[in-house]
């Protein structure tokens, strides 16, 4: 149901994932900007947005995701989508946010993405 959306924080290491269950609308999305003004989620290097399988987001979810990604940007934080829809992965690359967000299948994915991104900026 859409009046059930949940954001529940967990952490892997220096990693903040959102665990996100339900619809992201208008009447969620502010749930977003506060679950990252969690203090140690400003200390995360890398966010995970996890998003069940069931889970939809809303042109205003969307709009809320954008300007998380600005508030990480400054942080020199990075953000990273697992297990998105169908249906939202392909409003993710119609409005060209995979350009600047990883977005993957799988949480593990994600999380393995993080790591190799990681091992090549110590490389430079």
């Amino acid at each position: 149901m859409r009046a059930n959306s949940q954001i529940f924080i967990r952490h892997d290491g220096n990693t903040a994932i959102f665990d996100i269950k339900g619809y992201l609308t208008d009447a969620s999305a502010s749930m977003l900007s506060e679950a990252y003004d969690n203090a140690e989620v400003q200390n995360a290097k890398k966010v995970l947005l996890n998003f069940e399988r069931r889970s939809f987001i809303t042109s205003s979810g969307f709009g809320e995701i954008i300007k998380l990604l600005w508030k990480m940007r400054d942080k020199k934080q990075v953000l990273r989508v697992a297990h998105p829809s169908k249906q939202v992965r392909n409003i993710f690359n119609t409005i060209g946010l995979t350009q600047s967000i990883g977005i993957f299948e799988s949480e593990e994915k994600a999380l393995e993405d993080f790591e190799s991104e990681a091992e090549v900026l110590e490389g430079c």
